[in-house]
Formats: structure tokens, C-alpha cells, sequence
């Protein structure tokens, strides 16, 4: 078989390229985290615990100094934080400071300011000083810090608390990272790189020998070749490309052999048409009705070879379809029975029909009363020297369904029981032997296999040597 070749990509590529992608947008993510987010999520991070904080001391606002003393004391002893509480007290103001208030916690002009931005924004603002806003550089902050503000109304007048968090510097983080990400990403590339590798050659080494061992499928180098798993599904494909290969390997043997029977079959009766001919022709007297008959005898036997072939292929391809209707089965059985009768009776052949009641299935008539004609052609040209064949039509449930079975039998030789799973193989003969028989082309029962098949119904055989065979097949009953 010829090598085909592919400009496509192969496997141990693409995989190693997807794998090696997958690692990129996986870094991309972690630069993009890392680098070019962190100051935000670092900011937002710091935002939530001021928030917290700030809840947890205006649950405490109202509570007696001492106690409102030690709740912020914790927190700011855990947040590093400066807090600065304004409460009405009397008919004055109160500050209270926790921790050691930063410059611009302590400046009143900068906490007014801070204050009022807070009444502007709705209750509560947030700040963040990096020493560019006003308020900053008046208050003489010069550390990035952030600060919090909140205003709470009451009845006895304005609360306000003022939570101020030093932001600690990411520039000199980042540029860390940055030099991590750069070491890790290399590592990372370089080891899907060689990964990806690894799992493709894993995989593709298989596949290269299967497709090796594919290119001879069906040959009996295929064997030699046959790759080995190396997974599931390899395992799988190689199971399947072998017994694939048995199927081809039987095709081709039943090929040749059919090529074989067929020529044979068919060079029989040229060859004693063409001879009896010539024969008639170059010989004074031998123009006589009986070498007459011979020849007119076999043409019909290459005719129904002809046709048996023609029948079996379209069978076999499908192209032959089913007529489907109902009809009385038994009535047209004993018919043919009726003409086959009359026709063998004066070779001494009798045949007998046997049934209890009539019944209707639905079916090809046509193609049904084929098949009743093979077999019992069949059944009379291997019954014993009675020339008695019997047929009898019962009715069963083999499998809980209702079934018409009808058994064609006879008093023959029978059939040895190695070769009972071959019979319905087209031109199978005993011991594999081909021989043309004096009646019938070889191809009978491959016919009927196919068309009891087309119906859903079931065939077979029982047969001993010495003891007659039994040929039936079961339709189902409506």
C-alpha cells in the first residue's frame, strides 16, 4: 500500500504548542495580578479593613469611655492605625485620640476640610494622601497614607470618626515580583515545553505505529506490524483495526473463493453448450433432440446462476427493497408446494405439507416464496433415496413474541457438526470443497439467510450425519 503523506501539523507539535499556550495565558494572568493590579488590590484590601474598623467603633461610639477606650485600643494595636473620634459632649465637642495620631490628624483645618468632603460625599469619604492634594500638602503629610471618614447624626448632634492607615509602598514589592515572575516564568515554559513533549510522544508513538501497521491492514503483514497500546484508547483503535483487518482478510478470502466458484460455475456450462454444439455441428446425427435438451439444459442452469447472482448482490447492498404487505402465507406455500409437486412427481419425489390452521403475516410474498423455494429445492436435491420431503408449519414463542416457524426436512446424508456455522456462507461446500451441483447454483441458502434477515426473522439448522436435515425459519405473527 502507498505511503500517503501530509503537510499537517503533527501531533507531538500541536501538543506541545497548546500546552506551552496554556502556560503563557496562565503567566499573562499571574503578571497581570501581580504586576499591573496589585497596587489597586493592595489599596482595596486596605479600604475593606478601614470599613471594618470604622463599623466596629461606631458600634462601640456610645459605650462609657473606658470601655470605648480599650475596643479601639485593640484595633488600632492590630491595624497599626490612627483613629480620632469627635462626639458631642455637653454642649461642647469631645476628641478623643487613639494611638499616636499622625500630622493630619492633629491639624484642624485639615480635619475640618476632611469633614466637610465627608457631609459632601454622603456620610462618609475615603482619602487617599500621596502628596499632591490639598489638603495633604497643608496638613504637611508627606507618607502615603489613607484615611477614612465618617459622619454619623444624632440626636444630641454630629459623630465623626477618623480612621488614618499608612499605605506601605508597593514600587520596591513589584519590582521583586517582577524579577520572580521572570525566573518562574522561564521555568514554567521550559517545563511545559518538555512536558508537552513527553505526553505527545506518549501518545503520538502509538498512533505512529498503528497507522504503520493500518497502511498493511488486511494482509497478513498487519500482524507483524500491529502496534502496541499505549493507553485506552489506543488500545481500543488497535483492537478495532484488528479485527477489521480478520474482516477484510475473510472478505478477500471469500472474494478469491467466490471469483473461483463463479468462473467454475459459469465455464461448465459454456463449455458443454460450446461442445455439444460443435459437436452437432461437425458430426452427421448427433443433431437429436436429446443433445438438443443438454444444451438447452445447461443455459438454464447459467441462467439461474445469473440471476442468483444478480439477487444476492442487490441483497447484499440494499438496493433490493421489501414490498411489505399482508398475505395469507400458508395459502400461498401450499400453492407452490401444489406446482412444485407436479413437477417432481414423475422424477418419483413426493412432498408433504403439514400446518393446523392458516395464518396471515406481513412480509414480501415475492421474496418469502423464494425462500420456500430454495429450500426445498434444496431439501430434494439432498433427501435420501425415499425422495420424501416434509414441511411443516407450527406456530411457537421461543422468546415471548409469536412466531410462524416453518421446518423443511429431509432424509438425507445430514451434516457433519463442524461445518453446520458455515452453511450459510455462499458456495460453501463439505470439507470446503467446491463442486457444481446438478441442480441449483450454491447460492440458495446465502439468499435466504439475507431475506429472512430483511423480514427480523430467524433461521437455522439441525442435522445429524446419517440422520436428515431440518431446515427452518420463524417469521413473526403480527
Amino acid at each position: 500500500m502507498k505511503k500517503r503523506t501530509s503537510r499537517a501539523i503533527s501531533m507531538r507539535t500541536k501538543m506541545t504548542v497548546i500546552i506551552a499556550l496554556f502556560t503563557a495565558v496562565m503567566l499573562t494572568v499571574i503578571w497581570l495580578l501581580f504586576v499591573v493590579f496589585l497596587d489597586d488590590f493592595y489599596k482595596q484590601t486596605k479600604f475593606r479593613e478601614i470599613q471594618n474598623s470604622a463599623n466596629t467603633v461606631l458600634s462601640h461610639i456610645n459605650d462609657e469611655t473606658q470601655d470605648l477606650t480599650d475596643t479601639v485600643a485593640e484595633i488600632c494595636q492590630d491595624t497599626n492605625a490612627s483613629i480620632l473620634i469627635i462626639r458631642p459632649y455637653g454642649q461642647a465637642m469631645e476628641k478623643i485620640s487613639f494611638a499616636k495620631p499622625r500630622e493630619i490628624l492633629t491639624n484642624d483645618y485639615a480635619v475640618s476640610a476632611i469633614v466637610e468632603q465627608a457631609k459632601a460625599d454622603g456620610g462618609e469619604t475615603t482619602l487617599v494622601f500621596d502628596g499632591s492634594s490639598d489638603i495633604n500638602v497643608r496638613a504637611g503629610e508627606d507618607n502615603d497614607t489613607m484615611l477614612y471618614a465618617r459622619v454619623i447624626e444624632g440626636n444630641n448632634g454630629s459623630s465623626v470618626i477618623l480612621i488614618n492607615m499608612q499605605i506601605t509602598p508597593v514600587d520596591a514589592t513589584t519590582t521583586t515580583i517582577m524579577r520572580l515572575l521572570i525566573l518562574v516564568s522561564i521555568i514554567f515554559i521550559t517545563v511545559a515545553v518538555i512536558v508537552g513533549l513527553i505526553i505527545a510522544r506518549t501518545l503520538s508513538v502509538p498512533l505512529k505505529k498503528l497507522t504503520v501497521s493500518a497502511e498493511h491492514i488486511g494482509t497478513p503483514e498487519y500482524e507483524k506490524l500491529k502496534g502496541r497500546p499505549g493507553c485506552r484508547e489506543t488500545a481500543e483503535l488497535n483492537e478495532t483495526l484488528s479485527a477489521a483487518s480478520a474482516e477484510l482478510q475473510k472478505v478477500d478470502d471469500l472474494r478469491r473463493e467466490l471469483i473461483a466458484n463463479v468462473s467454475h460455475d459459469l465455464r461448465t456450462p459454456l463449455t458443454m453448450i460450446s461442445g455439444y454444439g460443435e459437436m452437432m455441428r461437425d458430426i452427421p446425427g448427433e443433431n437429436n433432440p436429446e443433445n438438443i435438451q443438454i444444451i438447452i439444459d445447461e443455459a438454464e442452469h447459467l441462467s439461474l446462476l445469473v440471476n442468483d447472482l444478480l439477487s444476492l448482490s442487490k441483497l447484499e447492498s440494499g438496493m433490493d427493497k421489501l414490498n411489505i404487505s399482508d398475505f395469507n402465507v400458508t395459502t400461498e406455500l401450499s400453492a407452490l408446494i401444489g406446482r412444485y409437486s407436479t413437477m417432481r412427481a414423475v422424477e418419483g419425489y413426493t412432498l408433504d405439507f403439514e400446518y393446523d390452521q392458516e395464518y396471515v403475516i406481513k412480509g414480501d410474498s415475492l421474496k418469502l416464496m423464494q425462500v420456500f423455494y430454495n429450500l426445498i429445492n434444496n431439501a430434494i436435491n439432498y433427501t435420501g433415496e425415499s425422495k420424501h420431503v416434509l414441511i411443516r408449519q407450527t406456530k411457537t414463542c421461543p422468546d415471548g413474541k409469536n412466531y410462524l416457524r416453518f421446518d423443511i426436512i429431509d432424509d438425507g446424508e445430514g451434516i457433519l457438526p463442524e461445518n453446520l456455522p458455515y452453511i450459510w456462507d455462499r458456495y460453501y461446500k463439505e470439507n470446503r470443497a467446491h463442486k457444481r451441483a446438478g441442480v441449483g447454483t450454491g447460492l440458495g441458502l446465502s439468499i435466504v439467510k439475507k431475506i429472512i434477515e430483511q423480514h427480523g426473522g430467524k433461521y437455522g439448522v439441525i442435522s445429524e450425519p446419517g440422520k436428515g436435515s431440518d431446515f427452518y425459519i420463524m417469521l413473526l405473527l403480527p
